[in-house]
């Protein structure tokens, strides 16, 4: 399938939309990994077997498991992301799809692990990506580091790691069963000490004890998930009583096998205790989802309104990381298109 293809198939989807103005909300997407975004055309070049619309992006789909789930993300962005170029490259057709839905802000992270692999040099990754960004887009670039290889945090890795130019902040993925956070503890210190921005995927494959461990462990105010905290209701009390901000992606924890079906999702339990929430896609490319999709389906699935929309855009504003004037303007457009 060819580029413009894919960017029109992007817009249909935004289309669809329209009757709910989610397309006039300014959005920020804050859990995104460019592994599982590499654009498709960029993937069919290279896995010809595969046809198109993948089976993954059918709605009623689901990974067997994590293994399996990551056996697929795996074979879209080892043959793609093989160079400086193609990262930018990627970055460029996930930008142009984002901007289409009308996306102001967005946090991508990429592996450390993958990169490394390819001896490819991390400050230029950084400089594609970044390079990549349309004028009306922010872009943060965040390190992605794997809970499965911390053998890769030598002393001399770290300090590179923690020096890049232009590195936003790290975020530690992966199978949370593999590795407890105690092996990344000196790192994440060590970025906010440098003021770095940190935030860790938990409470997806393991439950509320994981969580409390890894918020307390590392010092975070930022989970990519968290959905295990609807099993507990004393970690939901202190989700909403420090503040602390779950980058929730439903589609992803559908089909990850995260809730067996979507009335069992949190998201409007958490909503309504006053924890922070926010709205993000996590792997599109590998899902099948846009951001207009995942707030879409908030509208059809948990009845939401258009307010509640708009209040998960002011909770990932919040947090993001921009400029108190350039967060105020666009909190303003927030409130604007209320009023319409």
């Amino acid at each position: 399938m060819s580029q413009t293809v894919f960017i029109i198939w992007i817009i249909r989807s935004v289309k669809v939309h329209k009757s709910t103005d989610i397309q006039a909300l300014p959005k920020a997407e804050l859990h995104l990994h460019i592994e599982g975004a590499v654009p498709w055309n960029m993937i069919e070049a290279q896995v010809k077997s595969w046809s198109f619309p993948p089976p993954w992006w059918a709605r009623d789909y689901r990974f067997d498991n994590f293994s399996h789930f990551s056996e697929i993300i795996r074979l879209c962005y080892e043959s793609t992301l093989t160079s400086v170029e193609n990262y930018h490259l990627a970055a460029q057709s996930i930008f142009k799809n984002l901007t289409v839905q009308n996306v102001r802000y967005v946090e991508i992270s990429f592996s450390l692990g993958h990169a490394l692999s390819h001896k490819l040099p991390l400050a230029e990754i950084i400089a594609a990506i970044k390079q990549a960004a349309p004028a009306n887009l922010i872009v943060r670039v965040f390190c992605g580091v794997s809970r499965s290889r911390p053998h890769l945090l030598e002393a001399n890795l770290i300090e590179t790691v923690l020096n890049l130019p232009h590195l936003d902040g790290l975020d530690l993925h992966g199978d949370e069963t593999a590795q407890g956070p105690a092996p990344f503890a000196q790192l994440f210190a060590q970025a906010r000490q440098r003021g770095l921005a940190t935030k860790a995927h938990a409470g997806e494959l393991a439950g509320p004890p994981s969580m409390r461990t890894i918020i307390d462990a590392l010092q975070l105010t930022r989970i990519e998930h968290g959905v295990a905290a609807m099993e507990d209701e004393a970690l939901m009390a202190r989700l909403a009583a420090e503040a602390i901000t779950l980058d929730l992606c439903p589609t992803s924890n559908l089909k990850l096998g995260v809730v067996k079906e979507m009335a069992a999702y949190p998201i409007r339990q958490f909503h309504e205790r006053g924890i922070r929430v926010t709205v993000s896609t996590d792997n599109p490319t590998i899902l099948g989802c846009s951001l207009s999709d995942e707030l879409q389906l908030l509208l059809d699935q948990w009845g939401f309104s258009f307010r509640d929309l708009a209040q998960l855009q002011r909770n990932a504003f919040e947090v993001a990381l921009i400029h108190p004037a350039k967060r105020a303007e666009i909190l303003a457009e927030l409130e604007h298109t209320l009023l319409k």
